[in-house]
């Protein structure tokens, strides 16, 4: 069954391709149960040379990452400026996006869709629905969109919209201490609280990737590109530990881990991978674990390019004959059912 793209997915469509008001409006919306954030600056991403040529290039594979971001939130990408990923255990996840498109011309375009878009209520807020147009029926989800405020929707499946905004009745206070935001303006960043996310799994007998996260509280990570990205790009990040002597041995078990994951995602190219792997630098200081990882352009293209020939591989093109979810531009009267 398809479902909300979290997490790995999009984090390497980001890093491969690859407005502080907007980040501060999203960050207040982070609910109480958050365990992992990721967010993305699509204003400053919009900005790069790469990602315009990218985007007004004919590429099928952005092409279809378009299409496919499209049918899952119903909101089109280049009205986004910020987006915000926050999940928790099963039932708590959804995206926070800052975007100028007024709840009036969201529901405009909607309405185009003709039954398939509905009108409901949920905790005093307007949330507005669309079914998907699987050609299986099992497969149908539908997506929902709601705003916190003029400038700020969560789009979410809507089933979970009742978790999301009970989160929202904590205490901002309390809240904002589940994440902890990056310094500067990153392209991309990610918070991830391992100790919920550890807590809320049973424990299994020989878990090899538990064992290498014991005594690690959080991981952050940001990413950016180096000369607008001409130059390459680089990834930072540092795991907070329970204790000096925690950080001691997650630094010197971090690269077995990383060269588990390598192997996994290089299997059809080896030497890519190693050839990442001997970018990376892991240094402990004191209760933190310091991650870098320089990537420079050639090196960039070729990952872009593996990344491309692997998606290839395990997509299967949609079927032409059957008609595709967009987004309508504009107030949309013209249904595409």
């Amino acid at each position: 069954m398809k479902s909300i793209r979290f997490g790995l997915g999009l984090l390497l469509l980001v890093f491969a391709a690859a407005g502080a008001v907007a980040e501060d409006a999203l960050l207040k919306y982070i609910p109480s149960g958050t365990e992992y954030v990721v967010s993305v600056d699509v204003e400053a991403l919009r900005k790069l040379p790469l990602f315009r040529n990218l985007a007004e290039s004919d590429n099928s594979d952005v092409k279809a990452y378009r299409e496919g971001f499209e049918n899952d939130w119903n909101l089109r990408l280049e009205d986004c400026r910020e987006l915000l990923f926050a999940g928790g255990g099963k039932r708590l996840r959804g995206m926070l996006v800052a975007t100028p498109v007024t709840e009036k011309e969201l529901t405009d375009r909607l309405r185009g869709f003709g039954d398939r878009f509905s009108i409901s209520g949920e905790q005093g807020r307007q949330v507005y629905c669309l079914v998907s147009n699987d050609s299986i029926p099992s497969q149908r989800r539908m997506i929902a969109a709601t705003y916190l405020e003029p400038g700020v929707v969560l789009a979410t499946e809507r089933e979970y919209v009742a978790q999301f905004l009970a989160g929202l009745a904590v205490p901002a206070e309390t809240r904002a201490r589940l994440v902890r935001s990056p310094e500067g303006a990153p392209l991309a960043w990610s918070h991830i609280n391992v100790e919920a996310l550890r807590a809320g799994k049973k424990k299994k007998k020989n878990d090899f990737t538990g064992m290498l996260l014991n005594g690690i509280r959080t991981i952050a990570l940001k990413f950016d590109a180096v000369g607008d990205g001409a130059a390459g790009w680089r990834l930072t990040g540092d795991a907070l530990c329970i204790d000096a002597a925690s950080a001691q041995m997650a630094a010197m078990q971090f690269p077995m881990l990383l060269q588990l994951g390598a192997g996994m995602l290089f299997m059809d190219d080896p030497a890519l991978g190693a050839e990442l792997l001997k970018q990376v630098r892991i240094a402990p200081d004191k209760d933190r674990v310091m991650l870098e990882l320089n990537v420079s352009k050639p090196l960039a293209d070729r990952l872009g390019q593996f990344l491309e020939s692997q998606a290839k591989k395990r997509i299967a093109p949609p079927d032409p004959g059957l008609p595709q979810t967009v987004v309508p531009a504009g107030n949309a009267t013209a249904k595409r059912p």
